[in-house]
């Protein structure tokens, strides 16, 4: 009886003690800075965007206490089909540059309905051209994706300087006529100067020109027909478009070895007035001031794609990227934060303001803009905006098809004609008839 109360005894002090040292250690624990939350955050930016991406998320940081952890992606696509497919993504938001892939991976339910966030912050009505940004990723009656990024390819790029030394002027409606566009192309040529680069070794730049003439000749019903091959490469508005381009390189227009030329090289030879013209996208802004130091508006400018055909209304080249999050994300309260931030006004604000970033988000305001940028975001807003051709074509095969007939037209202009016979005959392989 005595060892049995000596037993009840030792128990209950070993009770207490547990207790005390279990206050104890939650007294210390509490006294320990929270650890973070950590959403994961796969895109493909490098370089100087990708640098500024990491600074702008630092502010988010900051203002919510959640940290971000950003994975270069090279192949992104890739790595999130397979790891949703597994059923087991370990990333909470991507930047995509996809809509369609969007659209697909929405209707088979791996991906979080964010249409709450677009009610939440009005995006239908704060988002500009719509159709081009919010309904694109919008699938079954669901929105899929938050855009956070414009891009254009909207016009041609110019020195400045030598427009003003041969007393050219660009319209003040921005676009010049063809035929104004033809004089101005001899008049720079006979100075001895190129009138225009084609950054042709790469081959994709070719297709920005391309893409450029097709809206002009065909306007968008053209562009989207080639891009599902509803029309056929020997169509006579498609003739039109090569014989347009194959006048411009007999004439000389983009100089003696068009496809000996790297892209990137351009922009330096557009930065010293060794070339006149580039139509090249608004990333080109951003590289005349970070590597040429070149000013916007003073020594270079831009304007609209001249007008070919009358009655054929002005449209852009565009395109964006926009924010998606699983449907079983890890951390799926801190992805709708982080989601909900990149959307709106104030991360977008602080990309335009590090340059090269084009917002989609109505109320960045305008003084957060260089001259030229804040341009390009007016068109995106008052001109119909349509997707890049080569990268839309239904079989993604077919874009190197497309880049290596471009490749040779800018090569032998003169045989234009077979080139497209070709085209249409690698089209109908992929398409059929």
């Amino acid at each position: 009886m005595y060892l049995k109360g000596l037993s009840l005894k030792i128990v209950s002090v070993i009770v207490v003690i547990l207790i005390i040292a279990g206050i104890g250690v939650w007294w210390y624990l509490s006294q320990q800075p929270a650890k973070p939350k950590e959403v994961v955050v796969y895109s493909q930016w490098g370089g100087v965007e990708g640098e500024n991406f990491a600074a702008a998320l630092k502010v988010f940081e900051e203002k919510t206490g959640i940290k971000v952890r950003i994975v270069q992606q090279s192949d992104i696509r890739t790595a999130i089909q397979t790891e949703l497919a597994a059923g087991a993504p370990q990333f909470d938001v991507a930047i995509v540059p996809w809509p369609a892939f969007v659209r697909e991976l929405g209707r088979d339910g791996k991906l979080m309905d964010l249409t709450p966030i677009y009610d939440e912050l009005d995006l239908k009505n704060k988002v500009i051209n719509p159709d081009s940004y919010t309904e694109v990723v919008k699938a079954d009656g669901k929105y899929y994706a938050v855009p956070i990024k414009a891009w254009a390819k909207p016009g041609i790029w110019y020195n400045v300087h030598v427009f003003q030394d041969l007393g050219i002027s660009v319209p003040s409606s921005g676009i010049m006529t063809f035929d104004e566009f033809l004089q101005v192309c001899e008049q720079i040529k006979n100075a001895g100067i190129q009138p225009l680069a084609a950054g042709g070794q790469d081959k994709w730049p070719l297709t920005d020109f391309t893409e450029a003439v097709i809206l002009r000749i065909g306007g968008p019903d053209l562009q989207y027909k080639l891009m599902h091959h509803q029309i056929s490469w020997t169509d006579p508005q498609v003739k039109e478009v090569f014989a347009t381009i194959a006048d411009l390189i007999k004439k000389g227009y983009f100089g003696s070895t068009p496809t000996a030329e790297p892209w990137a090289e351009q922009i330096g030879r557009l930065a010293n007035g060794e070339v006149a013209m580039y139509f090249m996208g608004n990333w080109l802004n951003l590289m005349m001031q970070d590597q040429y130091n070149k000013q916007p508006g003073t020594d270079y400018d831009l304007m609209l794609f001249p007008k070919i055909k009358d009655g054929v209304p002005i449209a852009i080249v565009a395109g964006g990227d926009w924010a998606i999050a699983p449907a079983n994300a890890p951390h799926p309260d801190a992805a709708k934060e982080l989601l909900k931030w990149l959307a709106g006004p104030e991360y977008q604000e602080e990309m335009v303001k590090r340059k090269g970033y084009l917002a989609v988000h109505k109320d960045v305001p305008k003084s957060a803009y260089d001259p030229v940028d804040a341009k390009i975001v007016d068109w995106l807003n008052k001109y119909t905006v349509v997707p890049d051709l080569d990268d839309n074509f239904d079989y993604s095969e077919f874009q190197l098809t497309f880049w290596n007939a471009l490749f040779e037209l800018w090569s032998n202009p003169d045989n234009y004609e077979q080139i497209l016979e070709n085209l249409e005959s690698e089209a109908q392989s992929l398409w059929g008839s």
